[in-house]
């Protein structure tokens, strides 16, 4: 209760695993609005829309629809939101294009053609790798230098060529007028910093903010939470130091654990009843909890008294035998009446659950694997909204690209030539109409030209077509696309239907520009099409930890459990060492009932040693009374009657080979 109903000062929640974190804000949220606050002054800041909307929507269902005017959503969809009013004052119109991923990584591909030239390097990293060292070098904070000494030693000797790409990149997004993921963040803050009078504003606006998941919060995101509030402090932060495992993408757990210093006068509460997993299992967990070197106190307690059952270590000789383990463990819960949707198979690294995928397939256990591309992510589904993106944004030269390739006989000289003349166009009146500016087509050859005009002709009816619904647009330059589609791809059958699932998500929106950003902001991925239906087996989950994070299954088996993987050989600092820690604990808290942690003992790689069972679990003083320790055999012991009769065997063979050999 307290955590809900504190008013008047910074609240620090530290939501131990299962300890009902969601619970907590949307009582909060109650709480405010029955106490008379205007709802539409409430922040609600997460990491996904999926958890705003969940959160919103229990809310109201225990009030009523004054709930639906809370704003909720990510911290990008919120920076968004923040930019589109005041992007003018950092001299960007705005209309500005959001980059998703690959935008970034091609238009940092062109800013490294640009830098480099006709030069050939063999050494010099490729745009993904680019990519990454400069927005791993914006969440975290730190220079360019120090993220190619821990991550890219190999290029620290390009470090001045390397920077000049990154200075050539954040030229061309501004002539693009757009900004990529982490700009919105950094443009948002630096608005607030500097503008004491938008920060005022802010601050009258969102009266009360609240973020959830605040130890995964990187420095930016965290420093524009505490911006604005920093005037009322009325702000609720939600997380736990312990589940702090994104640090390869930016988060800081220094955040969470520094909160009570920016916000002197912080409450900070604790809850620490589980809700999830049996006693044995919160055991573990208070155990490995009680090794990390810097945290808020904790002790995870339950009130179910069953089940009772220990969490079980088991020790193998192999790879292929935690396969086989893994496997068969499966199949026998299920037996016993757990149903595959509640068993998953959680590793620190993808790669680690190679062999038991294999082994799931020939046992035809079926399984969903987590991983792969993004539906967004996928060339066809690019190409199409790189059109509605020129409707939306005439300015955005990365969709233009894009799309002109796709039209015959223009390559690449037609289209640079095409940008070049299109970017000296005043873009206030650009209207795509240019069938009579002769001057504009010199140098073209007639299919490129022709092509081309159809191109802006149709872009030019759909701009001004009293029609202004997104679907109406899709459709239109769908019907231009399906012929290009048939001839680019060699399985357009599957890649229509693909389309055909975008066209539907088009059907309930209403604004271009929101649409657009919304897709760029809250990727849709391709999903399984399973059933929550309780009579339905469903598939069992191979998942990394990170991936897991949140999840609960009734049973779990955290493979791996060794020294070289979890923790990672690549741990440096004591700093890795706890986030490696971490894992471990989030991982272990998913399981409800039963909880294997997976021990293939054997040296199988001469580079990293294999042999030891996890420091996370030899630390502990008490595991032996924590764990049921096993060990597992792929082959069954042979009786002494059965040596007998194989003995015998042996010599019959010896037997008839002297015969027929001799």
């Amino acid at each position: 209760m307290a955590a809900s109903e504190t008013l008047g000062k910074p609240v620090l929640v530290i939501a131990g695993a299962g300890t009902g974190k969601t619970n907590t804000l949307v009582h909060r949220l109650l709480f405010l609005v029955n106490s008379g606050i205007d709802p539409s002054s409430l922040l609600l800041l997460t990491f996904t829309r999926r958890a705003a909307k969940e959160m919103l929507s229990r809310a109201s269902g225990l009030l009523d629809k004054r709930m639906t005017q809370v704003s909720g959503g990510t911290f990008h969809s919120f920076c968004n939101f923040f930019l589109r009013k005041y992007s003018t004052l950092l001299g960007y119109p705005s209309n500005f294009s959001i980059l998703d991923e690959e935008d970034s990584i091609q238009l940092t591909g062109m800013a490294r053609e640009d830098v480099l030239g006709s030069k050939t390097k063999k050494r010099f990293p490729k745009r993904e790798t680019l990519r990454e060292i400069f927005s791993s070098s914006f969440n975290t904070q730190t220079s360019i230098e120090k993220i190619l000494t821990k991550e890219y030693p190999q290029f620290l000797n390009d470090i001045k060529e390397i920077q000049t790409v990154k200075e050539r990149y954040e030229i061309l997004k501004k002539n693009n007028q757009s900004f990529d993921f982490d700009d919105l963040l950094d443009c948002t803050r630096k608005i607030l910093m500097e503008n004491e009078t938008v920060r005022s504003r802010i601050s009258k606006t969102y009266k009360h903010i609240l973020v959830d998941e605040y130890q995964d919060t990187n420095k930016v995101q965290a420093h524009i939470s505490c911006l604005m509030a920093s005037i009322h402090e009325n702000i609720m932060v939600v997380g736990d130091d312990a589940q702090c495992i994104y640090g390869f993408r930016g988060a800081n757990v220094r955040n969470i654990l520094d909160f009570p210093q920016i916000f002197p006068n912080t409450l900070k509460i604790t809850l620490e009843e589980n809700y999830r997993s049996s006693k044995p299992i919160l055991n573990l967990a208070n155990s490995a909890l009680s090794k990390f070197k810097e945290k808020f106190d904790k002790n995870l307690f339950t009130q179910k008294t069953s089940p009772n059952r220990l969490p079980k270590l088991i020790q193998l000789k192999s790879q292929e035998e935690e396969a086989s383990f893994v496997a068969e463990e499966v199949l026998k819960q299920n037996e016993n009446g757990i149903p595959f949707r509640e068993i998953a198979v959680l590793s620190r690294s993808g790669w680690h659950s190679n062999l038991i995928e294999l082994e799931f397939n020939a046992r035809k256990i079926p399984y969903k694997k987590y991983g792969g591309k993004k539906f967004l992510e996928l060339a066809h589904i690019k190409d199409v909204l790189s059109y509605l993106r020129i409707l939306h944004n005439p300015a955005d030269s990365l969709s233009w690209n894009r799309v002109l390739h796709l039209e015959a006989g223009v390559g690449p000289k037609q289209s640079a030539l095409f940008l070049q003349r299109w970017e000296k166009l005043p873009q206030a009146e650009v209207s795509f109409d240019l069938e009579n500016e002769i001057s504009f087509w010199i140098g073209f050859t007639e299919e490129a030209k022709q092509n081309i005009l159809k191109l802006l002709n149709l872009l030019k009816q759909v701009s001004i077509s009293e029609n202004k619904k997104v679907t109406f647009a899709f459709e239109s330059f769908l019907t231009h696309y399906l012929p290009i589609l048939q001839r680019e791809y060699d399985d357009p059958e599957k890649r229509t239907n693909d389309l055909d699932s975008l066209k539907l998500i088009t059907k309930d929106a209403s604004d271009l520009g929101e649409f657009l950003a919304t897709l760029s902001l809250e990727p849709i991925e391709s999903s399984y099409t399973g059933t929550d239906d309780p009579e339905e087996e469903g598939y069992v989950t191979l998942s990394t930890i990170h991936s897991a994070k949140g999840l609960e299954w009734k049973t779990v088996f955290l493979i791996q459990a060794i020294q070289g993987q979890l923790p990672s050989s690549r741990v440096k600092t004591w700093e890795e060492l706890e986030e490696e820690r971490r894992l471990f604990y989030v991982g272990i808290t998913r399981a409800k009932e039963d909880l294997f942690l997976v021990c293939p003992l054997a040296e199988e790689k001469k580079s990293i040693q294999l042999q030891e069972v996890s420091r996370f679990i030899s630390e502990l003083e008490n595991s032996k009374e924590l764990l049921d320790w096993q060990e597992y055999h792929s082959e069954p012991d042979v009786s002494s009657s059965e040596k007998g009769e194989n003995l015998g065997k042996t010599e019959r063979f010896q037997q008839i080979q002297n015969y027929f050999l001799n």
